[in-house]
């Protein structure tokens, strides 16, 4: 079996559809088609330094890529899915993501699926708090092995034990040691340790391969008819099945980076912001914490017991002395970006509210223009805010300036309300009628407005 990367990873942060070149960047799959031009910004100030660092560089990427591949092992892959105990019957069967979920012995419908109890069982387990066989007595179990190998090494600091706060919390996924098999954990390990032994140079362009591969090394990541899907294929993280890759597959995520490195080898003036399209940013803070946590790693020095500081060691570490003798680490940054461009595009497949919330709230830019191509909405920011304007002001201004569209989408909305005998799903009254024009209206305030289109019974929302 030879399964392969899907080339539908990370949705969430690209667009599935229009223009292939961008102003965005997905700065951790490099799997999209996006083409990567220009300077980065990031909320984090690791990964805002890292990229830009990686973009400097002009190493041999051919050789970086041979000896990966010189160094892979024979693969030995093994799809694991999680295993229900039937309440009423005792019946094992393997778990599948439904609203309903029946034993297929008893025909009975497992209402709850008791996943928080086996990761406190897992936590206890990996403390040395409770047995083998008390870790699997739980109503849902992994098919995967080796608990016994990752409670022996659980201290290593290369494995994260960080909190995070993805939605699957809720089910006992609150750390970032239970996304991931004993499997999963041991490769990802070696493979950091692999990676510190390489070239200083060459180590964050290894590092940020790592962030791609660990997305498809997870109990999260799907695999379904030959392919693997990366564990961000979608908002929230969704359990089913999953396959334990080996080192060898560490390669293909060195391949896309160094495919999108060659990519990028001239100057422009474009602007490239590492958000997703959403511009969700909980959901963004919390795939930043995730990746952060494991690209500190392959970034420090480790003696076993604590990570010491290496490379980007100021935005890892707080050194108490000038040589970093004794230091802390730090806690994970996450601020607005600051951008040293003048003009940035944020392109959008939703103006939603999120995502304009973020967009006003970048205090030195304005939004100019907002246009849409191929279902994509293009938004143009200016740096330059200036001046002091009092509302009414605004308001007039915005009246003079476009009341003519107003009046051409308040026509064409009225002459499709008005033009059949009757429409399905309203009561076909006319305050009905009405009320709904009113509601789907880009709507220009003013006291005119008001008087004459605006009847005081009505519910109009601003724009």
């Amino acid at each position: 079996m030879e399964p392969k990367f899907s080339d539908t990873s990370f949705q969430f942060w690209r667009r599935s559809s229009g223009i292939r070149t961008s102003d965005i960047l997905d700065p951790f799959a490099f799997s999209s088609e996006l083409h990567l031009y220009g300077d980065f910004a990031d909320p984090n100030p690791l990964f805002h330094n890292l990229l830009k660092e990686i973009y400097k560089q002009n190493l041999d990427m051919e050789n970086l890529l041979a000896d990966c591949n010189a160094k892979g092992t024979e693969d030995k892959l093994r799809v694991n899915f999680w295993n229900v105990k039937c309440p009423y019957c005792g019946e094992e069967f393997p778990y599948e993501n439904k609203r309903l979920l029946r034993c297929p012995r008893c025909n009975n419908v497992v209402k709850k699926i008791d996943f928080r109890s086996w990761n406190e069982n897992l936590e206890t387990f990996l403390n040395g708090e409770i047995s083998l066989k008390e870790l699997y007595d739980c109503q849902v179990t992994p098919t995967s092995q080796n608990y016994e190998k990752l409670r022996d090494i659980f201290l290593d600091p290369d494995i994260p034990k960080t909190k995070i706060g993805f939605k699957i919390k809720s089910k006992g996924f609150n750390t970032i040691y239970k996304l991931f098999s004993p499997n999963q954990l041991l490769i990802i390990s070696d493979i950091i340790k692999r990676i510190r032994k390489e070239r200083e140079e060459s180590i964050p362009i290894y590092s940020l391969a790592l962030l791609d591969f660990i997305t498809y090394n997870s109990m999260f990541s799907k695999f379904k008819s030959g392919k693997i899907y990366s564990m961000f294929r979608s908002k929230e993280l969704r359990l089913g099945k999953w396959i334990e890759l080996t080192q060898n597959y560490f390669c293909i995520s060195l391949k896309k980076v160094i495919t999108k490195l060659r990519e990028k080898r001239y100057s422009s003036s474009k602007f490239i912001a590492s958000h997703p399209f959403t511009l969700d940013m909980e959901v963004l803070y919390n795939i930043e914490l995730f990746f952060y946590e494991w690209v500190k790693r392959p970034l420090s020095y480790s003696d076993g017991y604590t990570l010491i500081p290496r490379l980007f060691k100021k935005y890892i570490f707080s050194c108490m002395d000038e040589n970093c003798g004794s230091f802390y680490e730090k806690e994970f940054e996450f601020s607005n970006v600051e951008f040293n461009v003048n003009k940035a595009v944020f392109y959008l497949d939703r103006l939603d509210y999120c995502s304009l919330l973020y967009l006003v709230s970048l205090k030195d830019f304005f939004i100019s223009r907002i246009e849409k191509e191929r279902n994509v909405f293009e938004i143009e920011l200016l740096r330059g805010r200036k001046g002091v304007i009092p509302i009414w002001e605004i308001y007039a201004k915005v009246k003079k300036e476009h009341e003519s569209d107003y009046l051409k989408v308040l026509s064409m909305t009225f002459r499709e309300f008005t033009r059949y005998e009757r429409i399905l799903g309203i009561e076909n009254d006319s305050k009905t009628i009405l009320n709904h024009v009113f509601t789907i209206l880009p709507k220009l305030k003013s006291n005119r407005n008001r008087k004459t289109l605006n009847p005081t019974h009505m519910n109009i929302r601003r724009i």
